[in-house]
């Protein structure tokens, strides 16, 4: 009689668990054909094969005493899933920023994204969000645990700064706490409302849903106040940035361009991720030299509706943070 697999078991992630990640080293599913699903915004561009990425991660779990949130898939001995979870900037918007999954057991990704959405909803988080490739195999799986579609955006490479800009004639400084209104205000004058819909319709929710990581946060003054907002990362030898800037191009694109460039000059390659409202900054970038290498889908699950949408307001009474 042919065996029968013993039925998975997902719960959250035990100290434990870590010997049993590190005996499945270069086993199924942690083989040379795993990786992972989510891509966090430190990590576009690269590719970790194999049980090294559940590797390079272990100090993160280790002693589990930070506020990431994990789920692991068991049968038996063996681990068949993992998925991880950690805040943005304030604990009421995370961000899912590990989905590995086995072959074969892709099935086990909708009860363990369920498992942490519901585990963060009753915790109070209002938003969990996820980044995946535009070809993932789970991108139905994880629209099926109740994430939304509302950005599509593209990740474009070169391998070394491209010559032939003029120097940066920008003044930049770094940016401060008092620059959230002013940069709010930027984010409704650049981004499309589908997306603020669906990603920061408010001040409030726009600060906590903004991505933590070792980058530097750039600003370039316009006439009337903050014209281009640049944030900019050197790590594993390879430099990142993005940009927001308003379609009315307050502030010259190349020269935001030649500033980005300048300060990842000796970075090897330089991504940028360019949502897919930025047309001009694609264009620019690829006339630039600079191509095309993956696309990506951010999904969001709401989980819960903040204060200020769930309980009506009497009129004349102040809020902390606008609305709208």
């Amino acid at each position: 009689m042919p065996k029968h697999s013993p039925a998975a078991t997902i719960r959250p992630l035990r100290p434990a668990d870590l010997a049993l990640l590190a005996w499945a080293r270069g086993r199924p599913p942690f083989g040379p054909h795993l990786r992972n699903e989510a891509q966090a915004w430190e990590r576009v561009g690269l590719e970790e094969p194999g049980f090294r990425l559940v590797e390079s991660t272990l100090k993160q779990w280790l002693p589990l005493a930070d506020r990431r949130q994990t789920w692991i898939a068991v049968r038996g001995l063996r681990a068949c899933a993992l998925a991880s979870v950690r805040p943005r900037w304030s604990p009421s918007a995370w961000e899912v920023d590990y989905l590995i999954v086995g072959q074969g057991d892709e099935t086990l990704c909708l009860t363990l994204v369920e498992q942490l959405s519901q585990g963060l909803g009753r915790a109070g988080v209002e938003k969990v969000f996820v980044r995946v490739k535009a070809d993932s195999p789970l991108l139905g799986t994880i629209r099926q645990a109740g994430f939304f579609p509302y950005l599509k955006e593209r990740l474009l490479a070169i391998d070394r700064a491209p010559q032939g800009l003029e120097p940066a004639k920008l003044p930049l400084r770094e940016h401060t706490l008092a620059d959230a209104l002013p940069l709010f205000q930027l984010y409704n004058a650049a981004v499309p409302a589908a997306v603020r819909r669906n990603e920061a319709p408010t001040l409030r929710e726009w600060v906590a849903v903004q991505e933590k990581g070792r980058w530097q946060h750039m600003i370039a003054m316009g006439s009337e106040g903050p014209g281009a907002w640049l944030r900019l990362s050197k790590s594993n030898r390879a430099g990142r940035f993005s940009l927001l800037t308003q379609r009315r191009q307050d502030v010259p694109l190349d020269y935001l361009l030649a500033a980005a460039l300048n300060y990842l000059a000796d970075r090897r390659p330089i991504f940028c991720l360019v949502p897919e409202y930025q047309k001009a900054v694609a264009r620019r970038l690829e006339e630039l030299g600079f191509r095309a290498t993956a696309e990506y889908v951010v999904l969001v699950n709401r989980l819960a509706r903040p204060v200020e949408e769930a309980v009506p307001v009497a009129e004349g009474v102040g809020q902390p943070y606008p609305v709208s």
